[in-house]
């Protein structure tokens, strides 16, 4: 199904580069849309996974195996939340969280907000904002409410003793990279405790990224779920929703959430982040763009959104051009979630030749 429109035809990878059927070298600053962490082809990682699928790949959920307790011990240095449930992909993760909220609390009010971007089956559809998302998929779930990201008061408004959780991202993605306000992320714990509801940070998108493992850690917040996907495998599907409630046996779950081969991933993930620092390094690599036609940088870390006053798309299609992929999020907005390998002389490299590609274009 044509369901996206295809730049290139990509061929192979290696750290921070990949290249196309022609031949041609691009520097990758989209990495799978923050996936590839480590970078393409990992010496370690690819080891790693190699030697798993020879020993075993999947044993089905009702199985124990040792992949799983390797996983759990790597992700005990990083949270430490009692319960981990394992599912295949950013949305099963939100569908998840939604699921175990919406049981544990014994309510059915949902508030998300505007601009979000949760997934796209029809659970984390209803949390996601955007019409371009939603329409022809109706009718979503019902219970669900919009209310204004970094809008306190419309928070405090919305959420009642019938609210089973509020779901927020720390950085909105695809709204734009938007960074959530401190006072707006204390204000979501505050009043989800006083109302007897959970708070639910989806950090599919923003974990990993930000000099600390979870995004929404720089508020000083402990949030009661949290989901992440995307990077924690380093491009093996796999995504994570962390929590300490309780969930009856037998209320979810997956054939091939947890198999053998993505605790591998996700083990194998973790324990070089962790010996390389470079969730912590990330959080120095934020780099600020400038030019005539750009509005400012935002975003964290390696998560940034270079907001232009010109609609993206024609910038992203000249920086190809030049080698360097990018993407959008919005309108107007250039996204870049470069692998967390990349040296920061190289994003200073990137930021010159980004900029005289944005300042030329017209």
């Amino acid at each position: 199904m044509p369901l996206y429109r295809k730049r290139l035809r990509l061929v192979r990878g290696e750290g921070i580069y990949v290249w196309d059927s022609e031949g041609n070298r691009y520097l990758d600053l989209i990495a799978g849309i923050g996936v590839n962490v480590l970078g393409h082809s990992h010496p370690e990682w690819v080891l790693e996974m190699g030697k798993q699928m020879e020993k075993l790949v999947t044993a089905g959920p009702m199985f124990d195996h040792d992949e799983k307790y390797e996983m759990l011990e790597e992700l005990s240095h990083w949270v430490d939340y009692e319960y981990v449930y394992m599912g295949n992909s950013g949305t099963e993760a939100v569908e998840a969280a939604i699921k175990f909220a919406r049981l544990v609390t014994g309510r059915e009010e949902i508030v998300a907000m505007r601009n979000a971007f949760h997934g796209r089956t029809l659970g984390s559809l209803s949390a996601t904002w955007k019409p371009k998302y939603r329409d022809g998929f109706g009718p979503l779930l019902p219970g669900f409410k919009h209310v204004p990201f970094n809008d306190s008061e419309a928070v405090k408004d919305a959420v009642s003793e019938k609210t089973a959780a509020v779901i927020f991202e720390p950085i909105q993605g695809e709204g734009g990279v938007v960074p959530a306000k401190d006072e707006f992320v204390k204000t979501l714990r505050d009043v989800t405790e006083d109302k007897g509801a959970l708070l639910i940070a989806d950090e599919v998108q923003s974990g990993l990224r930000t000099g600390s493992f979870l995004a929404v850690e720089h508020y000083g917040v402990r949030p009661d779920i949290v989901t992440m996907g995307k990077g924690v495998g380093n491009g093996f599907p796999v995504s994570l929703t962390l929590t300490d409630l309780e969930v009856p046996r037998g209320k979810h779950g997956s054939t091939f959430g947890g198999n053998p081969l993505a605790c591998r991933a996700v083990a194998t993930t973790l324990r070089i982040l962790r010996r390389e620092r470079l969730v912590e390094k990330a959080g120095r690599k934020f780099v600020n763009f400038s030019g005539e036609h750009v509005v400012k940088t935002r975003g964290r870390g390696l998560m940034m959104g270079i907001v232009m006053k010109r609609p993206a798309g024609n910038y992203v299609r000249a920086l190809q051009e030049k080698g360097i992929l990018v993407n959008t999020a919005g309108t107007r907005v250039i996204r870049l979630l470069p692998p967390l390998v990349i040296e920061e002389g190289k994003l200073l490299e990137v930021r010159e030749e980004v900029e005289g590609v944005l300042n030329d274009y017209l």
